[in-house]
């Protein structure tokens, strides 16, 4: 039987594993996660710091067992893939939740590590109130910090999409919060005329707003910037996302200029029988003609409606080893 591997369990990857099934009824699918969910909304991560939604749990969209249940799709979750060994056709797992190790061949492989959050090397940003928002895991680390310690003064470091709602969920949750923007404007992404107005909104909900400031370092309690220190019980970085190809280039799965896994328009890499998609592909700019790196939901990965979506075939690759 044909066994399609899935590298990353999230929105990219289940979605080509349900592509797949749909496609072959007979196709054996397993899919790797290294975190403990399956198919979330991390865009809704700070509605649930805001209050807006009740639970994390709120977020998953289907869990593994549904998958299992009603796709006969093998969702492996605390399962890190550490390795891509393309010659002889297997992954090296780690299984967190079993403190084993093994080794899982495939014929067909996807791709779908995602991106990792942007942290810039400054002093005191591994300290523990220093914290990121990518996954439904640093959710739920970030709400056990607020639920166990009094605070009061939040920093928001970047002022874009995420830092945005950051900010507006500790609003609600009543503390005093400070955003931080290096560039001249919040919402870089806007023409400035539109992020005036953003800017406006902010102040207006209840946010210090500092623009054109640069953070140069963290010590407990404090923010220290070009302007001057920032007290801080909680600081919730913003700062962007890059692509998470480590595990692909280290394989020799060729990386494009953007940073991201060069692929063709059905996603296809540049390496035979492995595919790549979400997060830490390229996608194809219709306007620029050029590949581009763009993490956002709403960038699509394949030409137009009337093309098949990125699913692998399923002749098995000669002599790959199970």
């Amino acid at each position: 039987m044909t066994r399609l591997v899935i590298i990353g369990a999230d929105g990219a990857g289940m979605s080509a594993a349900a592509q797949a099934r749909r496609r072959d009824p007979k196709l054996e699918i397993v899919a790797l996660e290294r975190g403990r969910h399956t198919s979330y909304s991390a865009c809704g991560i700070p509605y649930v710091v805001g209050g807006v939604v009740d639970d994390l749990e709120d977020l998953v969209v289907r869990t593994p067992q549904e998958f299992r249940d009603q796709s006969r799709i093998d969702v492996r979750i605390e399962h890190e893939v550490t390795s891509i060994d393309l010659e002889a056709g297997h992954v090296a797992v780690v299984d967190r939740s079993r403190n084993r190790s093994f080794s899982l061949g495939f014929d067909e492989l996807v791709v779908a590590t995602g991106a990792r959050p942007r942290r810039p090397d400054l002093a005191g940003i591994d300290l523990p109130f220093v914290r990121g928002v990518q996954t439904l895991d640093d959710g739920a680390a970030l709400l056990d910090m607020v639920a166990a310690t009094k605070w009061g003064d939040v920093v928001v470091v970047g002022a874009g999409y995420i830092g945005l709602e950051m900010a507006e969920a500790f609003v609600q949750r009543g503390a005093r919060v400070v955003l931080v923007e290096s560039s001249g404007q919040c919402m870089s992404t806007l023409d400035p005329d539109m992020a005036g107005l953003a800017a406006e909104a902010l102040r207006r909900f209840g946010v210090e707003l500092r623009t054109g400031v640069a953070v140069e370092g963290f010590e407990e309690g404090k923010v220290h910037t070009a302007a001057g220190e920032l007290s801080a019980d909680l600081v919730v970085l913003g700062l962007g996302v890059q692509p998470n190809v480590a595990l692909a280039r280290d394989a020799g799965i060729e990386v494009g200029q953007t940073g991201a896994i060069a692929v063709d328009r059905r996603q296809r890499t540049r390496t035979e029988h492995v595919w790549a998609a979400g997060d830490c592909a390229e996608s194809f700019h219709l306007v620029s003609r050029r590949p581009v790196h763009i993490a956002l939901g709403t960038v699509r990965r394949w030409r137009s409606r009337s093309r098949a979506p990125p699913v692998p075939s399923t002749s098995p690759a000669p002599g790959r080893s199970r």
